[in-house]
């Protein structure tokens, strides 16, 4: 038993050497599935993102439709108002008025456009922003397969000098 426990000890060392690797490759493959994981989130993050402001957009444009279709429907009615009390529509103090809601009305629908816009750019920077944040996990990613051959070398070469350092010193001279 005495003579076995050197080559028992050096397959310890074999072993723990491999298991080293084996740990590594382990844990490589988690950070790099894990990194990708989160780099799917953030394109979907991206995609909901850019979405949202395309739907902003198409929202503002029909509500701005909306607001100019409820001015020229209050301006009919200022009309047939000042109609009904036998005045001219066409000239004086009905044109201002019917000017005034007219002006007041084409401010709404342009201030309507202005803030589906800002909602569009605020969307499209979170977009821009998943993008980034996609790219930069699927580097990590990227990262954790390419680090893994070096680990590996470094294990095995470790491995490798502590062998040679307990077979020297159990058989060398």
């Amino acid at each position: 038993m005495g003579e076995a426990a050197p080559f028992i000890a050096l397959g310890g060392q074999v072993l723990g050497t491999g298991l080293n690797i084996m740990g590594q490759i382990q844990q490589s493959n988690a950070q790099a599935g894990m990194a990708s994981y989160q780099a799917q989130l953030a394109r979907n993050n991206q995609m909901i993102a850019e979405w949202t402001a395309q739907r902003a957009l198409q929202q503002g444009q029909a509500d701005e439709q909306q607001q100019r279709l409820d001015t020229a429907g209050l301006i009919g009615k200022q009309r047939a108002a000042l109609a009904a009390q036998g005045g001219d529509v066409n000239s004086g103090s009905p044109v201002d008025i019917v000017g005034d809601t007219a002006r007041a009305g084409e401010f709404d629908a342009r201030s309507i456009r202005s803030n589906a816009e800002l909602k569009a750019y605020d969307a499209r920077l979170q977009a821009y922003g998943a993008a980034a944040d996609a790219a930069r996990y699927d580097a990590r990613a990227a990262n954790a397969t390419a680090r893994l051959p070096f680990g590996i070398a470094s294990s095995l070469l470790g491995g490798a000098r502590s062998i040679a350092g307990k077979w020297d010193d159990w058989f060398g001279s």
